[in-house]
């Protein structure tokens, strides 16, 4: 499939049938199906069935032109922020859209962008700030390029001027990508091959795979991604990552989908094989600490909406410091107050507390901060 060729409704209703598992006989059916379970691929769907010459009525085409608008919205801001700073480093995206055959739409509900450089990080989110957004969460966590100075993943949001209409996003995180927190570990820096934006976007899809099951929009994006990507490239990035087992199986499900995608080079099967052994040695040495590797797994099934009481008897005893120094993540709730000069943690009131440029946080492993962790502090509202 080109990226300038024709992508069919009965493509994406393929797709969708192969990875949701259900029979759809009707485009209402097919709606039902993609919001229900694949929200992602919603807006392109619509836009499809509108470049066919379908109907879809004052309400999908009222929905369509607003999906078309949070795009316009989105390019203006990379475009601002581009201007002021040409490091920051956007991840999938904007990219990837840009590879949609005109007129299709790409859902995208927030702009991603990696600062490695603690200074700049900064000056960006104070960009930010200053341009209207508002600080919504952050997450703080060991390891990656930062020395003693925990990684950051910052999210802020604007609402927008519909009431009705999801709030804009933008993360701005100080580590490129997140591994699986035991086998795959966070990836401080890209390769090489990343500066290629084909390349460093197939990469930044399968470490996703860590997050989720692949979804339907990820069988477009990585065939719209592949279509005149440098694939020897693609396949040095990945194996370098040790990705091919993520690989493998996303190849696998383009193969039995209507999208025509070519294929890395080189044995996969026997290349994801020796990526499962380094995984399991590297576990091994995870298993030298046994309640770091056990809390972790537990802190992965609660962020993946399956926590127990076991987790949540680690939330009961352990600080958020200790649960900080153990590896796990820490999240981060705004409140009010004075900004500082960089990123200093602080125990005061039973709680710890992140003091930065942008403000305060409260820091938890969970996903409850007692009013009296809060200590009459105001949380920030987004405006």
């Amino acid at each position: 499939m080109s990226a300038m060729a024709e992508l069919t409704a009965a493509d994406l209703e393929q797709v969708l049938a192969l990875v949701t598992g259900q029979d759809m006989e009707t485009p209402g059916e097919v709606l039902h199906v993609a919001r229900l379970e694949q929200p992602s691929l919603v807006a392109t769907l619509l836009s499809v069935w509108e470049a066919e010459g379908h109907a879809l009525g004052p309400a999908l085409t009222h929905e369509l032109a607003a999906q078309r608008g949070r795009m316009d919205y989105y390019r203006d801001l990379h475009e601002r922020l581009a201007a002021e700073w040409r490091d920051p480093v956007s991840l999938k995206g904007l990219e990837i859209a840009g590879r949609y055959p005109k007129p299709l739409v790409r859902y995208m509900n927030d702009l991603d962008y990696w600062i490695p450089d603690r200074e700049r990080y900064w000056e960006v989110a104070e960009w930010l700030l200053a341009d209207g957004w508002s600080t919504h969460s952050a997450t703080f966590f060991r390891g990656g390029s930062g020395g003693g100075e925990p990684e950051m993943i910052l999210s802020l949001r604007r609402l927008p001027d519909d009431p009705y209409a999801l709030p804009y996003g933008v993360e701005l995180t100080t580590v490129a990508l997140l591994g699986d927190g035991v086998g795959v570990p966070n990836l401080a820096s890209l390769p090489a091959a990343c500066a290629d934006p084909a390349v460093k976007n197939l990469v930044a899809l399968l470490y996703e795979r860590f997050e989720q099951p692949f979804r339907a929009r990820d069988l477009v994006d990585t065939a719209l991604l592949l279509d005149g990507a440098p694939l020897p490239d693609c396949a040095r990035a990945v194996t370098a990552l040790g990705l091919w087992p993520e690989y493998v199986e996303l190849a696998g499900l383009l193969a039995d989908s209507p999208l025509e995608a070519p294929e890395l080079p080189g044995d996969r099967r026997a290349l994801a094989r020796a990526c499962r052994r380094r995984r399991r040695i590297t576990m091994a040495g995870a298993a030298r600490r046994p309640f770091r590797l056990a809390v972790t797994a537990l802190q992965r099934g609660f962020i993946g909406g399956r926590a127990g009481r076991a987790w949540q008897a680690v939330t009961n005893r352990m600080s958020a410091r200790a649960a900080l120094d153990a590896g796990l993540m820490l999240f981060g709730l705004p409140v009010a107050g004075e900004t500082t000069g960089g990123l200093t943690l602080r125990e005061s009131g039973g709680a710890l507390w992140a003091h930065t440029p942008v403000g305060p946080f409260i820091l938890v492993h969970g996903d409850v901060v007692g009013e009296d962790l809060l200590g009459g502090a105001s949380v920030v509202e987004v405006r």
